[in-house]
């Protein structure tokens, strides 16, 4: 039914008037009653294309995760020997990124503890229903949690006649698991190590230079949350090519991929089924080419050809090595004299 053939004033005008009733003359300030309809018309249109709109949005689907208390076994609070890895860092940077890989949707940290408040008081003491029952975590789809098992710090020298280097190395490994919050099957166990350069000092005769990082802890913390989150993403929404040519564009932005990080394009061929249990082995792979990250945005990343053939839309993309363990190892220079 058009807009024109309804409304109030369409049935008043021709409505009959009822013996001994008096015809009402219309208001000449008023809008005659065809204006007044289109514009109601016009403003419903607008209400149910902003709610189609923000439905279309909702409904993405994207997985809810809440992460847990990371803990840190490491950490010794001795006199002669303290150690902090400050955990509770490592979760607020974990929390970012996986929230700006734009991939999930993460539950605020103290929402999740008083659901598994609510949860363990219930398989405790109620009758296992009130949070879904069993494992069954409601609001939840996934689980992170894990524990930080090595932080320190190494020196790397090296000293020749009148010429000496030395070199800081922050290390830092947390295993991080991520848990289906519906049955507590463990989906995805992984291991995350950085390895940083975090100061270095060169001296050559009366000539000495150095430099430092203000805080190592957290900057080799900030690698490793990338990594984390990057090995949640996409073991979900994988890695791969929208764009080939001579920029090549990937589908992750910043919140895993940094300029200079070296990364691995393959194809993946024919699946690989064990008959004796039905398990998907995966398929094999043929691989394309090594590319390096040109440039992150904050949705996609920029890549140039680094070996290999050109990628085309579609190839899987993995990462191969971050772009600070390459600057923490150094690029070999072109090699000189006779070779051995």
């Amino acid at each position: 039914m058009s807009c024109r053939a309804s409304g109030l004033w369409a049935l008043l005008a021709t409505k009959p008037l009822a013996p001994g009733s008096v015809e009402l003359t219309q208001d000449p300030h008023r809008p005659p009653p065809n204006v007044i309809n289109r514009f109601i018309c016009k403003v419903v249109c607008v209400f149910v294309a902003t709610v189609a709109c923000t439905a279309a949005v909702n409904g993405q689907d994207l997985p809810i995760v809440g992460i847990t208390k990371i803990k840190a076994p490491v950490d010794d609070p001795g006199f002669y020997r303290r150690v902090n890895t400050k955990a509770s860092n490592f979760e607020t940077m974990l929390e970012t990124q996986l929230i700006r890989t734009q991939r999930f949707t993460v539950m605020e940290r103290n929402r999740v503890n008083e659901i598994l408040a609510e949860q363990g008081l219930n398989n405790e003491f109620g009758d296992r229903q009130t949070a879904g029952g069993g494992f069954n975590v409601g609001g939840v789809d996934y689980l992170v949690y894990g524990a930080i098992t090595k932080f320190g710090q190494r020196k790397k020298l090296m000293a020749t006649g009148g010429f000496s280097t030395a070199q800081l190395v922050t290390e830092f490994v947390a295993d991080i698991k991520v848990v289906d919050a519906s049955s507590g099957e463990i989906r995805r166990a992984e291991i995350a190590e950085v390895e940083l350069k975090t100061a270095g000092v060169v001296s050559s005769g009366d000539f000495a230079s150095g430099n430092a990082d203000a805080d190592p802890l957290s900057d080799a913390q900030r690698v490793a949350a990338k990594k984390v989150a990057g090995i949640i993403a996409t073991s979900i929404f994988p890695m791969e090519v929208v764009k080939g040519g001579e920029t090549i564009y990937i589908n992750y932005g910043d919140a895993i991929l940094d300029k200079g990080d070296l990364l691995a394009v393959f194809r993946p061929g024919e699946e690989l089924i064990d008959e004796a249990t039905g398990i998907n082995l995966g398929s094999e792979e043929m691989v394309v080419g090594k590319i390096e990250v040109t440039e992150a945005t904050s949705s996609f990343s920029k890549a140039k050809l680094k070996s290999g053939t050109p990628p085309q839309r579609g190839d899987l993309v993995r990462l191969e090595q971050k772009a600070s363990k390459r600057a923490s190892q150094g690029k070999a220079g072109p090699k000189k004299g006779r070779k051995i």
